[in-house]
């Protein structure tokens, strides 16, 4: 009996391994390079590495992109620039990503060191079949593996000035304003805000906030309270301190976002702007 059923099982089990010998082979993701990020709008290549690809060197990717196990609100089809070679296919995603579509789920999900990405879809050529295609990586923030081309954020922070008020022989007290937009559809937690008002090489003064949120879809103004020595001021002024002197300076800052679960997320700020002292 026992012998009986024995070709039985094997008859049975034989699909199942033929199905698991067809099992999609999946790449690699490889790098995320940030070309351009305005108010409403990132776009970055996004770079893989897949064992098979559709016939062409211009194909169209149909499906999901997905951060740390979220998709992203992608417009499919997207553009994937296709280079075949013996030991693979480099194959790079030029993805659109509008800000305001990004799922607020991301952001409880998110490591502010690494991005874990998974691609699963399709690639198309001009003509034959699409080709199922998949790749899944862990991105270090930080390194070469997820990079700028190009100076970010201007559309996105700013610094309106700073302005002391009063001249005295000790200490002078003013006030910095930064401007933050966010412009994702749901409010960020700032921990921490740590600053300073540079002119030239010169620090002119520091501080911290602590406690912001950042509302959605706007423009944030942020008041920073500073003060100054007065030796300072005139080293950095000259003579146009006491005619209420305007001079070139800079915000230099460090944002602290709330992300994850308990987890920080750093996003330094340098940005120009005049620093002023009232009569």
């Amino acid at each position: 009996m026992r012998r009986a059923l024995f070709p039985l099982l094997v008859a049975a089990l034989l699909p199942f391994s033929s199905r698991g010998d067809q099992r999609l082979a999946c790449g690699t993701v490889d790098t995320l390079e940030v070309t351009s990020l305005t108010r409403t709008k990132l776009t970055a290549f996004l770079r893989t590495s897949l064992p098979n690809t559709a016939e062409g060197g211009k194909q169209k990717f149909a499906g999901e992109i997905a951060v740390a196990n979220t998709p992203l609100p992608i417009a499919p089809p997207l553009t994937a620039m296709v280079q075949r070679g013996p030991a693979g296919n480099a194959v790079v995603l030029l993805v659109d990503l509008d800000l305001a579509k990004i799922p607020q789920a991301l952001l409880a999900r998110l490591h502010p060191l690494a991005l874990d990405v998974t691609v699963n879809g399709s690639l198309a050529g001009d003509a034959g079949a699409p080709v199922p295609v998949c790749a899944a990586g862990v991105l270090k923030v930080g390194t070469a593996e997820v990079h700028s081309s190009a100076p970010m954020g201007a559309s996105l922070a700013g610094f309106s000035g700073a302005r002391f008020t009063g001249i005295s022989l000790t200490e002078v007290e003013g006030q910095a304003t930064a401007t933050l937009f966010n412009p994702l559809s749901f409010p960020l937690d700032v921990k921490d805000l740590v600053y300073a008002v540079w002119v030239g090489d010169r620090k002119l003064a520091e501080g911290e906030r602590h406690g912001l949120r950042l509302h959605a879809g706007r423009e944030n103004a942020v008041e920073l309270p500073i003060s100054a020595q007065a030796a300072d001021l005139l080293s950095a002024f000259g003579g146009a301190v006491a005619s209420g002197g305007r001079v070139a300076g800079r915000l230099v800052a460090r944002v602290s976002l709330r992300v994850g679960k308990d987890q920080i997320l750093t996003v330094p700020l340098d940005l120009p702007g005049s620093v002023q002292v009232m009569p």
